[in-house]
């Protein structure tokens, strides 16, 4: 099959793929010696890369980057200066979840770093009840200086894993995965922000319908407006002024 174009977003090539065909570069990765290392994009994510620029060269050096956000989605959709119209959403939970799968039935070692204390240990439980199977090689909180960081990704070698999950939300998450990943002796490793408190049962992932509507900021705003009100109508603005931003760099790219 003839590769889709993949658009640019904040400098960073999306990979314009389905869920399935991300996981079969996961699965062939989890087969093979080396580190892996997949990341995922949303409007938050792609305002701090436009802003940083070491996260965005983070980012960028990921070997495959999908997007996890539908405003990123249908950006590229509407707006074809930026390389190509994405096909689909692939989410860093939904990777997690087939990877997941995949490691039971064959026998992979996964390692789960971040989070509470309290959050990693009920989502490690949890995942126990829902692959019986499942090899947890370890799991631990993601609260360290970053002086220990090269005995935690020590730790995660010795325990011998094979794909790794990492939840310290971004850039955290990202940047550490870069600078530590390789060390860990892991196969694939995946930054997947929030999802251990849902996994734990701390949180609610939005519906599938909202999900597929764009809607999951809307749900997470209902379930904490407090603290999220401020970060999603300012941020909603301003991934509104960041592709214009876009559609303009494109232009004189093409120009050039």
């Amino acid at each position: 099959m003839t590769a889709r174009p993949s658009p640019t977003l904040a400098g960073i090539s999306v990979a314009n793929v389905t869920l399935d065909e991300a996981l079969a570069r996961i699965a062939a990765w989890l087969e093979q010696p080396g580190f892996r290392r997949m990341a995922v994009v949303n409007a938050a994510i792609l305002l701090e890369a436009e802003r940083d620029s070491d996260f965005r060269a983070t980012l960028a050096a990921a070997d495959l980057v999908t997007a996890d956000g539908m405003s990123a989605v249908w950006a590229t959709r509407w707006l074809p200066r930026l390389g190509g119209g994405l096909v689909a959403r692939v989410t860093a939970p939904d990777v997690m979840e087939a990877v997941l799968a995949r490691c039971e039935r064959l026998g992979y070692r996964v390692y789960l770093l971040g989070a509470t204390t309290e959050a990693v240990a009920a989502a490690s439980h949890r995942l126990r009840h829902r692959f019986p199977a499942l090899a947890v090689a370890g799991a631990r909180d993601g609260y360290f200086a970053e002086a220990d960081s090269v005995a935690v990704a020590e730790a995660i070698r010795a325990a011998r894993a094979d794909a790794l999950f990492v939840a310290m939300g971004s850039p955290r998450q990202e940047l550490w995965l870069a600078r530590y990943g390789p060390r860990t002796g892991a196969r694939f490793a995946l930054g997947v922000g929030g999802y251990f408190d849902i996994l734990a049962g701390q949180r609610k992932r939005a519906p599938r319908w909202m999900q597929a509507c764009g809607l999951e900021w809307c749900f997470r705003l209902m379930q904490e407006p407090r603290r999220l009100w401020r970060r999603y109508l300012i941020g909603n603005a301003a991934f509104v002024l960041f592709l214009a931003r876009e559609w303009r760099r494109a232009g004189e790219r093409m120009r050039a």
